[in-house]
């Protein structure tokens, strides 16, 4: 074989190779959940190049590369996405979350999926992001550093009653908060009335420059929404 045609594995690599091709020959004599964390260890770029792997060739490393990209998502927007069966996905998010790969968060018994190591603060955000009237609140205090309650229901398009429900939502995450300081927004404005804003303005705008932009929803997605509204 020309040297140009030689690839060179490290021994970690040599080695689980081995292993790999000891499973296929002999596995039915080897304690199964060894067999698993053998399979489950990852190979090299260069030896799966080598064998003509792709990278995402695995369910679990596809399901974990969309919600990289959407942390937030439901079942069946994962479902979408990645075109697996139900049965599949159900198997692959269970074993995903028990072996801490990615963390589920349930409202109201409806679970999201995230990253494992995504800030649980940041779940969170990105949730009342993706909501229709906590993103457009969220979005009028980033257009404007602080809005008091009427303005907030004029910019939602939502009646009080309900922009107060989710305003309050947004309060006990600690997203906004509410006072009677002034800021450019609120002149002509009663010095007593209450005005809101966000807590960390910078932080919540970093997570709508990172994950507003690839949006499985370019038309109807909030969190979309608001980042090409910042544009």
């Amino acid at each position: 074989m020309p040297v140009s045609k030689l690839i060179l594995f490290d021994h970690r690599t040599i080695f689980l190779l081995s292993i790999k091709v000891y499973i296929g020959n002999f596995g039915n004599d080897l304690n199964p959940t060894l067999i698993q964390k053998f399979l489950e260890m990852p190979l090299s770029k260069t030896t799966q190049e080598f064998l003509g792997l792709n990278e995402l060739s695995s369910n679990q490393e596809i399901i974990k590369s969309v919600i990289s990209k959407y942390p937030g998502l439901r079942f069946h927007e994962i479902k979408k996405e990645t075109k697996l069966a139900n049965g599949t996905l159900q198997h692959h998010l269970g074993q995903m979350t028990k072996s801490n790969n990615l963390k589920a968060k349930y409202i109201d018994t409806i679970p999201r999926y995230y990253s494992y190591d995504l800030d649980i603060v940041n779940h969170v955000v990105l949730l009342r992001l993706r909501q229709t009237t906590t993103s457009r609140i969220i979005k009028s205090l980033l257009k404007n550093e602080c809005q008091t309650f009427g303005q907030l229901v004029k910019f939602s398009k939502k009646s009080p009653g309900t922009v107060s429900i989710y305003k309050n939502m947004l309060l006990a995450d600690n997203i906004i908060v509410g006072d009677t300081n002034s800021c450019q927004c609120s002149k002509g404005i009663a010095h007593t009335a209450i005005k809101y804003r966000l807590v960390e303005p910078e932080k919540v705008r970093a997570l709508v420059e990172e994950y507003g932009k690839s949006s499985l929803r370019q038309s109807a997605d909030n969190l979309a929404d608001i980042f090409l509204s910042l544009k």
